[in-house]
């Protein structure tokens, strides 16, 4: 009996991801012109933000945080989402080293687990590929892979280290 409370506390913490993850696609399609269809992008990052908040109370050993963190993650996230698109950078090469330690300065300030780090480096490295495949078969022709691949690695990593805070505290009721 004991499992199936479990189950149905994983599935409650998993819908509940996945709502907040389609309200995120949904965001960010409205703030910065995907290359994606909808139907194809909406549920690929609901499901990816899920199997993160899933996945990284596991591999985290810090505490579950409290909301007001939470929403420092959401702003600081959205902040760099937006960093990444608004500021003009002269070459892909600066976009990437100023996202990438913008990134981990984000996980140092939230997370600080190893477990964390690598769950969010992995999964960050699987979406991004995963994304280049789906262009590739949708023949999506970009007009600066790099710059484009740039920003797409950072807000990977940021919101699995947003997503993965939500799921530790989501799973402070388990």
């Amino acid at each position: 009996m004991q499992s199936g409370g479990m189950d149905s506390k994983v599935a409650s913490r998993g819908i509940t991801l996945f709502t907040l993850g389609l309200a995120l696609a949904i965001a960010l399609n409205q703030l910065w012109s995907l290359v994606l269809p909808a139907w194809l992008l909406f549920p690929l990052l609901a499901g990816a933000v899920t199997i993160t908040g899933l996945l990284y109370p596991y591999v985290s050993g810090e505490d579950a945080p409290d909301i007001s963190e939470i929403m420092r993650c959401v702003a600081v996230s959205v902040g760099i989402f937006q960093a990444s698109t608004k500021i003009d950078f002269s070459s892909y090469i600066e976009l990437a080293v100023t996202m990438g330690a913008l990134g981990v300065g984000m996980w140092w300030l939230f997370d600080r687990s190893k477990g964390g780090l690598l769950l969010s480096f992995v999964l960050t490295l699987l979406s991004t590929g995963i994304t280049a495949v789906l262009l590739h078969l949708y023949n999506v022709k970009l007009s600066d892979p790099r710059f484009f691949y740039s920003r797409l690695w950072c807000i990977y990593f940021s919101g699995c280290i947003t997503f993965g805070t939500i799921g530790r505290r989501l799973a402070l009721s388990d």
